[in-house]
């Protein structure tokens, strides 16, 4: 028994021994994880400033170039508007430039108007249609001999009491020249009209070559006189339009003016026949050198001959722009009458009170 208390008193030693050496392991393991615990803390919060200053870093950083970026794109901004602002400025005073210029044309379209139903004015009076002839003649004639009286002269007193409005002094052969103007205009502009009905056109044409075959007997009864005149006689047509339609559509008219010896010319082809009357009067000035001139003269002819077929080419054209030039009339007339219509309305101020609804 007292083995066993012994036993048994060896074992609480024991045990007492292994909870002592427990224990001191215990507080020894304690107070390292202590340190290891304070040393881990330490790390983090190092770990945590450091974090915290890379980031103050990154955020400073990261505000001067935001700054910077910014600076530089309202520099380029400002760049931008004021370029845009020099463009729209362009703009804005060739757009100004270009409104100026519409009220000039403007202003130039409403005199050209004027001037438009001022010329139909003179041409719808037969007087003043006369005067226009002779002025376009007399500058034709102006042009080619300038005011030597030897070699024309405006009108110009016949032995039968009769004035004609131009004679040309040609050479020996030749002799005077008279040249007429005459402007048969009013049924050329019926039969021109394009809202005159087929069946009324053989009339107006009828009576269209009436008028022609009327002045060419005029001039042949009154400007032809033997042994005084010339053989011939112009008769001045101041329209290329109505010249190129007798030439192209009446040829009757125009083998009864070869007959009557009065030839029709108009501006380009009277001043062609003037050219040819220079050259033949220039021939007999130099007889030395007639036979040259003779050379030239067939040279001449052959340019007459082309002149001719370029001339009826260009008598088409002339004849399909004087049909276009009626429409412009036409339409020139009805605005005409739109304006005066305007200008006649009376405009009268209504004052009307309206009904209020009563309450």
């Amino acid at each position: 028994m007292n083995t066993e208390m012994i036993l048994i008193g060896l074992l609480i030693i024991l045990i007492a021994l292994l909870l002592v050496v427990l224990f001191v392991v215990l507080k020894q393991q304690k107070h390292e994880d202590h340190e290891e615990l304070d040393r881990l803390q330490k790390q983090l919060l190092d770990f945590q400033l450091a974090i915290s200053q890379s980031v103050r870093n990154d955020m400073n950083m990261l505000n001067e170039n935001t700054a910077e970026k910014l600076n530089k794109m309202q520099q380029s901004l400002n760049q931008q508007v004021n370029v845009s602002f020099e463009s729209t400025g362009k703009v804005f005073r060739e757009v100004m430039n270009q409104i100026g210029k519409i009220d000039k044309t403007q202003e130039q379209l409403t005199l050209l108007s004027h001037d438009i139903s001022s010329l139909h004015n003179i041409l719808n009076d037969k007087k003043t249609r006369g005067i226009y002839g002779e002025v376009e003649l007399y500058q034709i004639l102006e042009n080619a001999f300038g005011l030597d009286q030897t070699r024309y002269q405006k009108q110009y007193k016949l032995s039968n009491g009769h004035i004609v409005d131009a004679i040309i002094f040609g050479n020996d052969a030749l002799g005077k020249i008279p040249v007429d103007s005459k402007f048969p205009l009013e049924n050329f502009n019926r039969l021109m009209d394009p809202e005159l009905v087929q069946a009324q056109k053989t009339t107006v044409y009828n009576m269209f070559k009436h008028d022609v075959k009327k002045h060419i007997d005029a001039i042949a009864t009154k400007y032809l006189i033997k042994d005084e005149t010339s053989e011939f006689a112009y008769m001045f047509i101041p329209a290329e339009a109505i010249f190129s339609y007798i030439s192209s559509n009446m040829e009757e008219v125009i083998t009864y003016s070869y007959q009557k010896h009065v030839y029709l010319v108009s501006p380009t082809t009277l001043m062609a026949y003037i050219t040819a009357i220079k050259a033949l009067y220039l021939g007999q000035q130099k007889n030395e050198k007639m036979q040259d001139i003779q050379m030239e003269l067939n040279k001449l002819a052959v340019e007459f001959d082309r002149f001719t077929d370029r001339y009826q080419a260009v008598a088409n054209d002339l004849q399909r722009t004087h049909k276009d030039m009626q429409q412009v009339l036409i339409t020139a007339n009805k605005i005409e009458k739109r304006f005066r219509q305007i200008e006649a309305v009376e405009l009268e101020e209504v004052s009307e009170t309206p009904n209020l609804p009563t309450m």
